[in-house]
């Protein structure tokens, strides 16, 4: 019996100890208080900036490249056609000549271009008609009684092959404009024909066929037929002693390109484009235009 009873109050003592430390924790747990205002707010706003960033991050994330390092549209060709109605106009005939006839013609040709972004490099074969009517001719400064001729014009032109390299600037989807220049080459076919002047009228009009002819046919003016028997490899052509002779000429020319002019833009037609052009192309001015096709 001691030593149960001594045993007894330390039993009791463990069991109220545990039942004890067990009551704090189910009261903790039943009598926790529900959230505050403040805390739902505080709550709210870790939510929110996590949902930042994590948008953030998701941003962060897209590779962002440099408009300047992006590769380029890829180039496209195209093919063509164009036609221009061209002049040597008698002003500018006048820095070289005191008489002479302007010209007023045409000229036709094919062209191909690669055009990358609003950039085109394009080639160009035409052909050209270089013969204005036959009439007299006077160098600048020279005396019109000797020195004038009566120029004839057999089919005279050039076939041309140019590089131009030309910018493109856009108005709106149906409308732009464009700008440029280049170089090239023409071949000259035909011939001229010379014969010195020397009648009595060349010294007052020396701009007349009428007035001012070679002495070979004194009524005036010469045909075909009187200037012909004038010919001789052995003659020396002179205002006394005409003998028509055949102009020498170079058999290439440099040329030199300036054009501008319009775009017209068909939504319904997107890969063909119409142009109007204006421009010097040596020794003309042109006023024309084109029409080509993209592949």
């Amino acid at each position: 019996m001691p030593r149960f009873t001594s045993l007894f109050p330390t039993v009791v003592c463990l069991c109220a100890a545990w039942l004890g430390g067990m009551r704090p924790v189910h009261a903790q747990t039943s009598a926790a208080p529900g959230p505050g205002p403040e805390s739902r707010a505080d709550a709210a706003a870790d939510a929110t900036g996590a949902a930042a960033g994590l948008e953030g991050r998701a941003w962060r994330d897209v590779p962002m490249v440099d408009s300047s390092l992006q590769a380029p549209a890829p180039a496209r060709y195209g093919v063509g056609i164009r036609s221009r109605v061209t002049s040597v106009p008698k002003w500018l005939l006048g820095a070289f000549f005191d008489q002479s006839v302007p010209l007023t013609s045409y000229t036709i040709g094919i062209e191909g271009y690669r055009r990358s972004g609003n950039f085109d490099f394009l080639l160009g074969l035409a052909w050209q008609s270089l013969s204005p009517s036959d009439g007299n001719w006077l160098g600048q400064s020279h005396p019109p009684a000797t020195d004038t001729d009566f120029v004839q014009f057999r089919d005279l032109g050039a076939v041309s092959l140019d590089a131009a390299f030309i910018f493109h600037s856009a108005f709106n989807r149906y409308l732009g404009m464009h700008y440029g220049g280049g170089v090239g080459l023409g071949i000259i076919t035909g011939k001229i024909l010379r014969t010195s002047d020397g009648s009595a009228g060349c010294s007052g009009n020396p701009g007349s066929a009428r007035e001012c002819f070679p002495v070979v046919c004194p009524p005036g003016p010469c045909t075909e037929a009187e200037l012909k028997a004038t010919e001789s490899p052995l003659g020396v052509d002179s205002a006394t002693t005409p003998s028509r002779f055949r102009q020498t000429l170079p058999s290439v020319y440099p040329i030199v390109n300036l054009v501008t002019g319009l775009d017209f833009h068909t939504p319904r037609l997107p890969a063909v484009d119409f142009r109007i052009d204006l421009g010097y192309f040596f020794p003309y001015f042109f006023l024309g235009g084109g029409i080509s096709y993209r592949i």
